[in-house]
């Protein structure tokens, strides 16, 4: 603990952390879902370019996502 941080402040810094790491984890849920379900959408409904979009879309969201949750751990172990 640094000057300046209470006990408290710490523990309100936790809550928030942990509410946005369930936040990505379903965000990440979410976007393996839009890939499952655009890789199984028929041809007809969307163009082939369309679908790749959107795939690519989601792949690049969980690549973000998976390196938010890195910094998370990695602020988790610097900290305690």
């Amino acid at each position: 603990m640094t000057i300046g941080q209470s006990p408290d402040k710490l523990e309100a810094a936790w809550r928030v952390l942990s509410q946005v790491v369930d936040s990505v984890a379903e965000s990440r849920a979410l976007s393996y879902a839009l890939v499952m379900v655009l890789a199984s959408t028929p041809r007809q409904a969307l163009s082939g370019e369309e679908i790749d979009a959107l795939c690519q879309v989601a792949y690049e969201l969980q690549e973000r996502l998976a390196e938010a949750v890195e910094l998370f751990q990695e602020f988790e172990k610097a900290s305690r």
